[in-house]
C-alpha cells in the first residue's frame, strides 16, 4: 500500500491509497503531527490499522459498548450469575467513570484513574481486579471485532488480590456443631446431613441444592455433579457447574451411603404424609427430584445454608469468620493432612486449574513440608540431630 507525508501550514499530514472504490481512486489524508517524524509514524500505523481491518467506531461511547457486550456476548455464552455480576461492575464502576469516553478515545490513563477512584472507596485488591478483568475482556473482544486497534487494558497493572487463606474447623468444632443439633427436628436432622456430606465431598453450596436422586449410584457409592442452584439478583437459577471441571464424579463412603439410604426413606414417608401437597420443584420447565428438601418437598434456598451456618456459629461462640464454603477447604485441609495428593483434591473440588488448589493450601503444603523433611531427616541421620 503507498503513501507518504506532506506539510501544509505548520502541520505535518500523512496520506496512502486505498484503490479504488466505485470506480474512483480513494486516498485517505489525516493530521500526522507537527513533525515529519511524527507523521511518518502515524502513517505506519494507519497503514497497519487499515491492514488489518479496524474500522473506528463512530460516536460509540464506553457505555454504549459494554451495555452492547453485556446484553449480546455475554449474557448469551455465560451464566446468569456471571452475567448479573458483571452488569453490576459495569453499572457501579465502569460507567460512572468512563462511560463517557467515546470507545476509539480510550485511554489507559482513563482505566488506570478509574482504578484509581475505585480504590479510594475503600474495596479490595480482589474487587479491583474483578474490574479490571471484566474491562480487559470486553475490551479483548472489541479488538476482535476490529473497533478497536488495540486494548488498552494491556498499558495497565493488573491489580493484586490479597493472598487468601482458607477458614477452616477443627475435628472438635465440626462435632460440636452436630452435637448442637437435634435430629428429631426435620430442620436440624436436614442441616446435620447437608453438614456431613459437604464435609466428606467438598461439594459447593449450590451442588448440593442441585442434587438429583439420578445423580447418586449407591450400587458403586458414586455421585456426579451436573447441576448448580444458584441464587443472583433475587431469583433462583436452576444452572451447570461454575466450570467443565465442575462437572465431575466422585465416590463417597459406606457411612454416606447409609445417609443417602436413610434419607431416601424419610422423604418416601414424607411423600405419602403430604400427598397432593407435596411440593414440585420445577426448574427449566421440568420437574426435579432434589435430594435436600424441606419435609414439604420444597428446595432450599441456597442462602438458607449459609444463613442457618452463621446462625450456629455464633450461637456456639465459634469462629464466625467461617463460612458455609469453608466446609469446603475444611475438607480439603483434611484430605491434605492425611496425605492425599494435590491433584486428587483439585478433582474432588472441581477446580479447573491445580494452582487455585496449591495457592489457596499453600499454609497446609507447608506443614506436609514440614512432616517430610523432619521424616527425611530421620532416614537420613537415623533420628540422630546434627546440631552439637
Amino acid at each position: 500500500m503507498q503513501g507518504g507525508v506532506r506539510k501544509r501550514g505548520k502541520r505535518w499530514y500523512y496520506y496512502f491509497d486505498v484503490g479504488t472504490i466505485g470506480g474512483k481512486r480513494k486516498k485517505i489524508e489525516r493530521v500526522g503531527g507537527d513533525t515529519k517524524a511524527e507523521a511518518l509514524k502515524a502513517l505506519r500505523k494507519a497503514i497497519t490499522k487499515y491492514e488489518y481491518g479496524y474500522v473506528e467506531p463512530e460516536n460509540m461511547t464506553v457505555e454504549k459498548y459494554f451495555v452492547d457486550w453485556l446484553e449480546n456476548f455475554i449474557k448469551a455464552n455465560r451464566k446468569i450469575n456471571t452475567y448479573n455480576r458483571y452488569k453490576s461492575i459495569i453499572n457501579n464502576s465502569i460507567t460512572p467513570n468512563i462511560g463517557g469516553i467515546k470507545l476509539s478515545n480510550l485511554k489507559p490513563i482513563h482505566i488506570e484513574n478509574l482504578l484509581l477512584e475505585e480504590k479510594k472507596k475503600g474495596l479490595s485488591g480482589s474487587t479491583l481486579q474483578n474490574i479490571y478483568v471484566v474491562m480487559n475482556s470486553a475490551l479483548n473482544r472489541a479488538v476482535k471485532l476490529q473497533i478497536l486497534y488495540n486494548n488498552p487494558c494491556q498499558h495497565v497493572e493488573r491489580p493484586k488480590r490479597e493472598k487468601f487463606v482458607a477458614s477452616t474447623l477443627t475435628i472438635d468444632e465440626f462435632h460440636q456443631i452436630l452435637n448442637s443439633l437435634n435430629e428429631d427436628k426435620y430442620n436440624d436432622y436436614i442441616f446435620s446431613f447437608i453438614l456431613k456430606i459437604v464435609l466428606e465431598t467438598g461439594l459447593r453450596r449450590g451442588e448440593l441444592a442441585g442434587l438429583e436422586w439420578e445423580n447418586i449410584d449407591l450400587d458403586n457409592n458414586i455421585l456426579t455433579i451436573k447441576n448448580n442452584l444458584v441464587y443472583s439478583h433475587g431469583k433462583v437459577y436452576l444452572d451447570t457447574p461454575k466450570t467443565e471441571e465442575g462437572e465431575r464424579t466422585l465416590y463417597f463412603s459406606d457411612t454416606i451411603k447409609q445417609l443417602f439410604k436413610k434419607h431416601k426413606e424419610i422423604q418416601d414417608k414424607n411423600k405419602e404424609k403430604y400427598g397432593q401437597y407435596y411440593i414440585k420443584n420445577i426448574f427449566n420447565n421440568r420437574e426435579c427430584d432434589f435430594i435436600i428438601t424441606w419435609e414439604n418437598g420444597k428446595y432450599l434456598h441456597p442462602s438458607y445454608y449459609t444463613k442457618r451456618f452463621n446462625r450456629i456459629l455464633k450461637k456456639l461462640d465459634l469462629n464466625e469468620k467461617v463460612r458455609f464454603h469453608d466446609l469446603r477447604h475444611t475438607n480439603a485441609s483434611f484430605l491434605l493432612s492425611l496425605g492425599v495428593d494435590f491433584k486428587t483434591i483439585q478433582e474432588r473440588l472441581g477446580h479447573s486449574d491445580i494452582n487455585t488448589t496449591l495457592n489457596i493450601y499453600s499454609h497446609v503444603s507447608m506443614e506436609m513440608q514440614k512432616e517430610a523433611v523432619n521424616k527425611l531427616n530421620k532416614t537420613l541421620l537415623g533420628g540422630k540431630s546434627v546440631a552439637k
